[in-house]
């Protein structure tokens, strides 16, 4: 006899909390794909979750964050390393803890959207 166990199919979604200019960003961890160095300054979180703009002509691939104190490409690595830590950390936390305030090495001067529009 087979037993179900519904503890088994629940997973806790865990989120990077971004915070600026005091308005949050929130990324599902388990959707992201990679993180990369974009330019100098920039380090871009790439995920699988692909949703529409308001627009509707774009698709979201992922997030740019930018720190401006981090103005060269050591920094930029050193920026990118520590948000790869701070998701290791986020997803050590307690499943009571779905949020985990994102604080890199650098502070945040902007986030944005990575889009692609396919409209055209």
């Amino acid at each position: 006899m087979v037993l179900f166990n519904p503890l088994k199919f629940l997973t806790m979604v865990k989120y990077l909390k971004v915070s600026l200019s005091d308005a949050y960003h929130l990324i599902p961890i388990q959707s992201i794909l990679g993180i990369e160095v974009g330019a100098n300054t920039e380090v871009k979180i790439l995920t699988h979750n692909v949703g529409h703009t308001a627009t509707g002509v774009s698709e979201v691939l992922g997030y740019k964050i930018t720190a401006t104190t981090a103005a060269d490409a050591a920094k930029t690595k050193e920026q990118l390393n520590s948000i790869v830590d701070a998701i290791e950390d986020a997803l050590q936390t307690s499943w009571t803890n779905p949020y985990y305030l994102l604080e890199p090495k650098y502070a945040i001067t902007a986030i944005a959207q990575i889009e692609e529009e396919w409209s055209a």
